[in-house]
């Protein structure tokens, strides 16, 4: 059965290249940058025209070439209203209506659709050219322009009258005027209507089909030039060997040089190649640097299309894509530096490790994550989303954690020591399982189902090597194959990670327990937005670990403006868990730097699981009285949130068996309804609770009126010697308050009072700055 390749108008009135500053030739004209993108720098030997050299070359039983194209009459009254909405373009029989690719198909039947309006079906021969494909699984691939328009109407066309078709789109062969419609066209046609998205050109014409053995042809190719010079890394002798394959690759991408010599650049252990470049044209002028990645022609793609969607993001930081090639199963990216200072001359990895100063790594890291990664940061959304499955935690990882216990530990495989409820790290050092966490806890403890964290484009590997400075000092950002939308702090915990096991040296055992030291101290750490406290003793005791220290509290300075109020570190423990494991397999982390991070993974393991432990009861945390008789007042988060999967007849249930005999709610009903609770009120009634509703708006003070009512309902409660709950959404801020104040009307001043409440509920409570000052204010008027 053939195949079926759509062609949508790629004519030159919709993409012939135009100059940067050139005016646009008609409405539907796709513009500079995505003209370029899709024809390339020179269009006879760009994707499109490759792609169209391979499809005619396939014989019809293999594959059928259908052209649509515009193809308008100025004078037919029935296409007025069309040409006046998008102005005049392809005009039949005019330089603007002809294909924008080498069109000779010689013996190939192909056949040229005609079309007259956004549907190419009405008035058109496609439904004729089709009709015998009815009722069949045929591969239909669509390519052309626009994403969102025409490309879209034809899935959509397509999906509907033969929902048998299986049908894929290209990234790299259609396009819009605007990238972003472009892209969200894209997801839109994934999501709404199952079509394919292919990245890769190569992939592309294996779901075609390609019956001729071959790939779509380099264009351009010569089979001498240029001359492919590898130098030596750090002066050492260079070990990179190319493969036939890759060096086919690095002449097309360089077929206007005569010289190009590649330095290798480090980064992961993927098996890519990842070299810059210093490269001379035939005329012997030197050009710009560049960095070229081959890997997997699947993987290349991809990354193409993950940096095409933030590419005018990261402004003059980022490269640029100056080509893209596959064949075989190798694909092909050159990315362009046209504002490099000179060339590549070291790595922030290299740099922090070869001992640069703390100045210097904060500037380039206030560059990377202050300048440059903040133009995504800055667009976060809260969102909910099961932060485990987000880091992809999973029992069926449990197997592949042991056996790294094992070898970390080196104990034999099945040894029943990797299987305890405790490891012994070191002599005297036992900590949680982590391989427990994987095996037990993720397949029985309930997770909290819809937890919130602010979510954005992130990098989505960053590591120091991928954060590249050159010669004068600029700092330039490369890979960006799992750019995507994440949670908002996993550059800054990903580098966080690396810095910790694989920058930091441990050189004995000594510097291997100040390393355990540093986590201990890390996860006492309960509010993400305050700044790092100093290095704790046994830490700064070492250069290297008190090093990293400073370094971590640069990283975590970041944190604030990124998530808000969601200050919770549970966020950040599943984070770094997820990257810790990930280190016990790494080549490059030295046995004793896996033994601490193996050390971090349980530490963390066990502090996921408490949370997780405290999350399926209602907690409330009583405050140390400042009062005589037998009354408590406590605190907690809102009973029944639906966002955290609570149930409300569990919660309230829980709050009977605590003795509590009333409650003060400070949420606004607005809140309640949000938080699926909107019948909260009449809930504490019929269970028997006095209740009292004095709504705050979230992260403000109450008034003095309200703050004087609230505090004589709390008191009248404590009087009576009953149990009392004050609780908001969080249990943290208005509620923190309205108990602060209490505590000062019964003698303890501001600080103490403060300080009590975030004794019981923790250093998050009584929230945000406008509070504190409030309980000052309020107790001053006592």
């Amino acid at each position: 059965m053939p195949a079926v390749l759509l062609t949508q108008s790629i004519q030159n009135d919709m993409v012939a290249p135009i100059g940067r500053f050139d005016p646009i030739p008609n409405k539907l004209h796709v513009g500079h940058a995505e003209a370029l993108r899709l024809m390339g720098e020179n269009p006879a030997e760009g994707p499109v025209a490759r792609t169209m050299r391979w499809a005619q070359r396939q014989p019809d039983a293999a594959l059928r070439l259908i052209h649509i194209r515009d193809w308008h009459d100025p004078s037919d009254p029935s296409q007025r209203s069309h040409l006046e909405l998008f102005g005049e373009h392809c005009l039949q029989h005019s330089e603007g209506a002809a294909f924008a690719f080498p069109h000779d198909p010689g013996d190939k039947n192909v056949a040229v659709v005609d079309s007259l309006t956004l549907n190419d079906f009405v008035g058109t021969q496609l439904e004729a050219l089709l009709e015998p494909h009815r009722g069949q699984s045929l591969r239909v691939g669509l390519m052309g322009v626009w994403t969102e328009a025409k490309i879209s109407f034809l899935a959509y066309e397509l999906r509907t009258r033969y929902p048998e078709f299986d049908l894929a789109v290209c990234s790299a062969l259609t396009a819009s005027s605007s990238r972003a419609h472009h892209f969200q066209a894209l997801d839109q046609l994934r999501r709404l209507l199952g079509v394919r998205i292919i990245d890769s050109v190569g992939e592309f014409i294996d779901f075609l089909g390609s019956q001729t053995g071959d790939d779509a042809p380099l264009v351009g190719l010569s089979p001498q030039l240029p001359i492919i010079e590898i130098a030596d890394k750090d002066g050492e002798p260079a070990t990179l060997v190319l493969a036939e394959v890759d060096s086919t690759l690095i002449r097309y991408l360089f077929r206007s040089c005569r010289l190009v010599r590649l330095r290798v650049l480090d980064g992961g252990f993927s098996g890519n190649i990842v070299c810059g470049t210093h490269s001379v044209d035939l005329e012997g002028q030197e050009q710009v640097p560049h960095v070229i990645k081959i890997g997997d022609q699947g993987e290349m793609g991809r990354e193409r299309a993950c940096f095409e969607r933030v590419q005018d993001v990261l402004g003059n930081n980022a490269p640029s894509i100056s080509d893209f090639a596959d064949i075989g199963e190798r694909g092909a990216i050159k990315y362009r530096y046209a504002s490099m200072g000179g060339s590549f001359s070291t790595t922030l990895q290299k740099s922090y490790q070869a001992g640069a100063p703390a100045a210097e790594i904060g500037r380039v890291l206030d560059l990377v994550f202050g300048e440059q990664l903040a133009r995504f940061y800055k667009a976060a959304i809260l969102e909910s989303v099961d932060l485990l499955d987000h880091y992809m935690f999973s029992p069926r990882w449990a197997d592949k954690v042991r056996a790294r216990v094992e070898r970390i530990l080196e104990l034999p495989a099945g040894s029943p020591l990797a299987a305890g409820e405790t490891l012994e790290i070191r002599p005297g050092v036992t900590v949680a399982n982590v391989w427990r966490f994987y095996a037990h806890t993720l397949g029985h403890l309930p997770r909290r189902p819809r937890d919130q964290a602010y979510m954005a484009w992130v990098h989505g590997d960053l590591n120091g090597q991928n954060i590249i400075l050159d010669a004068h000092g600029n700092v330039w950002l490369i890979d960006f194959s799992h750019t995507h939308r994440a949670h908002v702090l996993m550059d800054l915990v990903k580098l966080e990670n690396d810095l910790l096991f694989l920058w930091t040296p441990v050189a004995d055992e000594d510097e291997l327990r100040r390393g355990f030291a540093l986590i201990d101290a890390l996860l006492e750490v309960r509010d993400l937005a305050a700044p790092l406290d100093r290095a704790p003793e046994a830490v700064a005791a070492s250069p290297a670990m008190a090093r990293a220290w400073t370094t971590l509290a640069k990283l975590r300075s970041f944190y604030p403006p990124l998530i808000h109020s969601d200050r919770d570190p549970f966020q950040l423990w599943v984070a770094l868990l997820r990257y810790a494991g990930h280190t016990l397999s790494f080549d490059e982390a030295g046995p004793l730097q896996k033994l601490w991070a193996l050390y971090a993974a349980c530490r963390l393991s066990a502090r996921i699981s408490e949370s997780l432990i405290a999350s399926t009861r209602l907690r409330v945390d009583f405050v140390e009285p400042a009062w005589a008789g037998a009354g408590r007042v406590g605190l907690t988060l809102l009973p029944g949130r639906r966002d955290y999967g609570r149930d409300l007849g569990d919660d309230l249930a829980t709050l009977r068996a605590d003795g509590i005999g009333r409650v003060l709610c400070m949420v606004p009903r607005d809140e309640l309804e949000r938080y699926g609770v909107g019948d909260l009120l009449d809930a504490y009634r019929e269970a028997g609770l006095t209740a009292l509703h004095l709504p705050v708006v979230d992260q403000k003070a109450s008034s003095v009126a309200d703050m004087d009512q609230a505090l004589a309902f709390i008191d009248a409660g404590v009087q009576a010697g009953e149990a009392v709950l004050v609780h908001c959404v969080g249990g943290l801020g208005r509620s923190g308050m309205a108990v602060a104040c209490y505590l000062g009307k019964q003698g303890l001043d501001a600080a103490e009072a403060i300080a009590r409440v975030r004794g019981a509920r923790g250093p998050r409570a009584v929230e945000t700055a406008v509070q504190e000052d409030f309980v000052r204010g309020y107790l001053r008027t006592q």
